[in-house]
């Protein structure tokens, strides 16, 4: 037996009210519509779902209550306490286990080093490698400086134009402010793209400079470790 929430008011007189012969208890709950029921009973399919018990009173008892309690979760391995204290999930969203990383944090640094040190005989390759990178930037940097010269040339022509128009009392045209309003907004753009070929060339410096030290380190070590 099931009860709209127009219902209730009939439901708590016959249902709750009166005698010890009726229900004790009312579920009230939500389906999936977004409907609110008052039944004596919960639907099977709703019996893991949160729910409201009232008493003969209608006074709320218990809140978002699920006949089946959740089961609780075992305790957690060594191993996997360890994992959780390093940041890492020892489990996939799977529940299976996460494969073991094939190197340690220090043998990845190790092989590293190797390819640094195979890469680079001298720390003039390591600036040389920098500067070809910088050079295509710069290429790249000249193009762009060619295309914002072009675009100010122009933007100024037809400011020009405008302002001899207004000086003879004639109007500046629509098709001229558009012309004009386009040319800045090629420029504008013209001068985000080099400031980007400036931060990368920041970067770039950057990433070599880390290299070089590194390069620098390993030396060091290494006469330390092979003197003479």
């Amino acid at each position: 037996m099931e009860f709209r929430t127009e219902q209730l008011v009939a439901l708590l007189a016959t249902l709750l009210v009166v005698t010890g012969v009726h229900a004790q208890k009312v579920y009230r709950w939500v389906d999936k519509d977004g409907n609110v029921h008052y039944t004596e009973s919960l639907p099977p399919d709703h019996e893991d779902t949160g729910h409201d018990v009232l008493n003969r009173q209608g006074i709320v008892l218990d809140e978002n209550l699920k006949l089946t309690p959740e089961q609780e979760k075992p305790e957690k391995t060594e191993e996997e306490a360890k994992a959780d204290e390093a940041g890492s999930l020892p489990r996939d969203s799977s529940g299976l286990p996460r494969p073991k990383p094939l190197y340690s944090e220090a043998e990845k640094q190790a092989r590293m080093d190797n390819l640094l040190l195979l890469r680079f005989d001298s720390e003039q390759e390591i600036v040389d490698a920098m500067n070809v990178e910088i050079r295509q930037l710069n290429y790249d940097r000249g193009l762009l400086e060619g295309s914002r010269d072009s675009a100010k040339k122009s933007y100024r022509d037809h400011l020009r134009v405008a302002a001899n128009k207004q000086r003879a009392g004639n109007a500046v045209s629509d098709e001229d402010r558009r012309q004009m309003k386009e040319i800045k907004s090629q420029l504008d753009q013209v001068n985000r793209e080099i400031a980007g070929l400036d931060r990368r060339e920041d970067r770039i410096r950057a990433e070599f400079q880390k290299t070089l030290d590194r390069y620098r380190a390993l030396l060091e070590k290494y006469s330390e470790e092979n003197p003479g």
